[in-house]
């Protein structure tokens, strides 16, 4: 065999060998994002300064007693404390996404999603006072925890039916966890109706997303709340259980909406005329839907009359649970940062 052709072959063995290797490499990335390609939150960022801060994330999240707001920064939970502006970190190392209260304040949800991608949830003491807790734990990752507010159970997704269910268990994590109206369909980002017999959810179940509600118990079948050609996501219930407003491009563009949660009636366009509408929170008296538009807070009447008015600049509008403040997040010297605002007369929810 001639110098040349043993020189192709060695070519060619080693090209061999680098295929296989990124085969590999492919096989476990494809994993990966079968499994949950959302279980990895890399939330914070770099400036030209070299700074790292809060990015806009919807991870903004008011304690219900008024007193805290939880929120995600450089990949962690933290916990400020309304009048003092003190933090505390809630959690150490590795990445943390998606914190929800307790109702009676006491303690946070959230996500911890370990280098092996295989996200959980956990609870721990808003004071940081005990250990932290581990909720679920599967094979697949659960993500996204919802709070019931009864304080009884969370809500989750997790794909461990190799598709994206809704979940419940628990809230001290005894007892089974049950898969809520599974379907072959995905079923995602659910929300609690306020008396926390029901979720909320978005699904493709017949073909494109739309907005359904669940019963817990089951003894019902799922309804279908929203029927749009549209993609309609993100539910979120009114405090008085009445409505439920979501996101949706049925009009070309992405805006708020809003329907009657047991269905009936037709669906209202809360920020007609604005476009790409998004992180829209309900006022506690239910009369009022604040959302985000190019990085200004708007707030308009739940209803569609009236003029939006807007609020300030910024992202992740809150209404405080007293109805007199918001919390937002807002580009302030370089980083973004949690700012408590104080509401003018108009937009102060009635007690």
């Amino acid at each position: 065999m001639s110098m040349r052709l043993k020189n192709y072959k060695k070519e060619f063995i080693k090209a061999m060998n680098r295929i296989c290797i990124f085969g590999v490499f492919a096989i476990i990335l494809l994993a990966f994002f079968i499994n949950g390609c959302e279980d990895l939150f890399l939330d914070s960022k770099v400036d030209e300064e070299g700074k790292q801060y809060i990015l806009p994330q919807n991870s903004l999240v008011w304690s219900p007693n008024g007193a805290m707001i939880a929120f995600i920064s450089m990949n962690k939970v933290l916990v400020m404390d309304v009048d003092t502006g003190n933090q505390r970190q809630l959690t150490g190392t590795g990445y943390y996404s998606e914190p929800t209260w307790s109702p009676d304040s006491d303690k946070v949800a959230y996500v911890s999603s370990p280098m092996d991608f295989r996200a959980s949830i956990w609870t721990k003491k808003a004071d940081g006072s005990d250990v932290a807790k581990q909720i679920t734990s599967n094979n697949t990752s659960d993500y996204r925890p919802r709070w019931s507010p009864d304080g009884t159970k969370i809500a989750f997704h997790s794909r461990r039916l190799n598709n994206t269910d809704i979940w419940i268990v628990n809230a001290d994590s005894a007892g089974e966890q049950i898969a809520i109206a599974s379907d072959k369909a995905v079923d995602q980002d659910a929300e609690w109706s306020p008396d926390s017999t029901k979720l909320a959810f978005e699904s493709l179940r017949v073909g494109n997303y739309d907005i359904w509600v669940a019963r817990i118990d089951g003894s019902t079948p799922p309804l279908q709340i929203t029927t749009n050609s549209g993609a309609d996501t993100n539910p979120l219930w009114s405090p008085d259980g009445s409505k439920i407003a979501f996101q949706s491009n049925r009009d070309g563009v992405r805006g708020i909406w809003v329907k009657n949660s047991d269905g009936t009636g037709n669906a209202i366009a809360i920020s007609e005329g604005f476009s790409g509408t998004t992180m829209h929170h309900w006022s506690p008296d239910s009369k009022m839907i604040a959302f985000v538009v190019d990085k200004v807070i708007y707030a308009m009447k739940a209803d569609g009359t009236g003029e939006a008015i807007k609020v300030t600049d910024g992202f992740e509008p809150n209404w405080s649970p007293d109805g007199k403040r918001m919390a937002i997040v807002r580009w302030v010297d370089t980083q973004y940062k949690v700012q408590v605002i104080d509401l003018s007369p108009e937009l102060i929810a009635e007690p």
